[in-house]
């Protein structure tokens, strides 16, 4: 009852205001080791947030499930609910941090950090408690043990026969050198971004898939050619290192761009229309070319 009241206070508050609100409530602040709580996070906003990496952030804490991400419109501003299942195997009071919520404009709203715990199981000493009985000396029995000694004496036997066998009949082969021909990473890109686009995710509606396996392209694109890691990397750690990989700075704008709208398809379902992406496709290119022309400048000076 407090959290449905905490909660309608909370969107009544914020209705006439352009802004970004962000709530955090749990259906219950104390559980047993291994059961689970059910924490609701409650965003409203009037711009397009990239949503943090909650898992990340409620280590030690691990969630258990992770539903989907409902969605609703109130004029010009979007509210947006999500529920996952936290629980814990150890014991103790964790404290769910502040959940940083970053939008396209360089703003950082955060929620309210909140208090859980997780209690051992109590025993139960009204049972009794027996002495531990003490193991039987079993005598020994030939019957019972002769299956068991004529399967290892005929499998030793069939593995002398083998050994035998692959020794008199084995010819020495020279060891074949396998030539592995590398193919440049400029080249390597090229050819999976025409992949991509023969895959027609976008045409069937699969917009994540297409902008999931784009970035992972790039990313790989990126590894290879800078000789850095930035498939593991979020997208603000990317871009520093680009930065320091001396790229020039409309480049790394574009790759920005291109790197914050995927997030907004990956993690706010947002969906943009078939030109926005066609043109992003051909940016990726684009930016393949002019990030090796670079780096060969780089490497002749």
């Amino acid at each position: 009852m407090n959290k449905l009241l905490y909660i309608f206070v909370f969107l009544c508050s914020t209705l006439g205001m352009a802004q970004t609100k962000i709530a955090v409530a749990t259906d219950t602040h104390s559980v047993f080791i291994g059961d689970i709580i059910n924490v609701d996070l409650y965003v409203q906003s009037t711009q397009s947030l990239i949503w943090p990496d909650l898992e990340k952030l409620i280590a030690p804490v691990e969630i258990q499930a992770y539903g989907k991400i409902d969605t609703s419109k109130l004029e010009n501003t979007s509210l947006y609910r999500l529920r996952i299942a936290v629980q814990s195997f150890d014991t103790g009071r964790f404290v769910l941090p502040r959940f940083p919520f970053s939008s396209l404009q360089g703003d950082t709203f955060f929620s309210d950090s909140i208090a859980i715990s997780f209690l051992a199981v109590p025993l139960d000493t009204t049972n009794a408690i027996f002495d531990i009985k003490q193991p039987r000396e079993v005598p020994f029995n030939f019957a019972e043990a002769k299956p068991y000694i004529w399967s290892t004496f005929g499998l030793l036997l069939l593995l002398v026969l083998i050994y035998f066998l692959v020794k008199r009949f084995s010819n020495k082969k020279e060891e074949s050198i396998t030539e592995i021909i590398l193919i440049p990473c400029e080249i390597e890109a090229k050819e999976a971004l025409e992949k991509l686009q023969t895959q027609e995710y976008l045409q069937k509606g699969a917009i994540k898939t297409h902008y999931v396996e784009l970035t992972e392209i790039l990313r790989h694109y990126f590894d290879r050619e800078f000789e850095i890691d930035t498939l593991e990397s979020t997208t603000d750690e990317t871009i520093n290192l680009l930065k320091a990989a001396q790229l020039d700075k409309d480049l790394i704008a574009k790759i920005e761009g291109l790197l914050v709208e995927a997030d907004l398809v990956k993690f706010a379902k947002s969906t943009p229309d078939a030109r926005t992406s066609s043109n992003y496709m051909s940016q990726s290119y684009m930016i393949v070319e002019n990030c090796h022309a670079m780096k060969t400048e780089v490497s002749d000076v």
